[in-house]
């Protein structure tokens, strides 16, 4: 009875790690340099609050390669994304969070709707050490576009960073996506064990009528 119980548990926590059909949006392929709101790339379209400041470029320990950049927020702008076919998980790694332009209560703030309709406000402190190693992960009802910004303690974007100087701007990449309807990971996970329970349930109940009738 162990064994089993074991493996599924296994089985369960692999699952639930990664998502199902998740597909990446790293903009390795991407040219450097300034690109225009409306950015299509794996399903989704990079804009901006204010209608402009997308950036491609090696931003160093900031980023990951080719990162996408937000500038600037001494205006209070940040990146907006629309999800083609929608979706219910995604996750992305951000950084540039120089504490020399942060505070120790400024978050990393994702918000995510289902057209107008808010569905979630996610946040992270923000550990301030200017290095791309923090990740923010959404997983739950379907969504079609979202919001990510810096900003102080009540979510508000940075109009000119959190101490005396300016010029704080996100740096995100690395962006997976499932396709809204896959079942999550959890889901499959779940059903195979539920699945296994039953077989091993039938399997043990033969057993016992066996023995029950080698006794008659």
């Amino acid at each position: 009875m162990k064994t089993p119980l074991l493996l599924a548990a296994a089985v369960l926590g692999l699952a639930a790690a990664t998502p199902a059909s998740a597909q990446v949006v790293d903009f390795e392929s991407s040219p450097s340099g300034t690109v225009a709101d409306g950015l299509t790339l794996g399903g989704i379209t990079f804009s901006t609050a204010l209608g402009s400041g997308l950036e491609i470029g090696n931003y160093g320990a900031q980023g990951d390669g080719q990162s996408l950049l937000v500038r600037n927020d001494t205006n209070g702008n940040f990146l907006r994304g629309a999800v083609a076919g929608g979706s219910n998980y995604l996750s992305f790694d951000f950084g540039n969070d120089d504490p020399f332009f942060t505070t120790l209560t400024d978050l990393a703030t994702l918000r995510v709707f289902s057209g107008a309709t808010l569905l979630s406000t996610l946040t992270l402190a923000l550990n301030r050490d200017d290095i791309m190693n923090q990740t923010m992960v959404y997983s739950g009802a379907a969504f079609d576009n979202f919001e990510f910004a810096y900003t102080d303690a009540v979510g508000n974007p940075f109009t000119g960073g959190g101490n005396a100087n300016v010029g704080l701007i996100e740096v995100v990449d690395n962006f997976r996506l499932a396709p809204a309807g896959v079942p999550e990971p959890a889901s499959w996970a779940m059903l195979l064990i539920g699945f296994g329970a039953i077989g091993f349930g039938m399997r043990n109940r033969k057993a016992q009528q066996n023995l029950a009738v080698s006794y008659a």
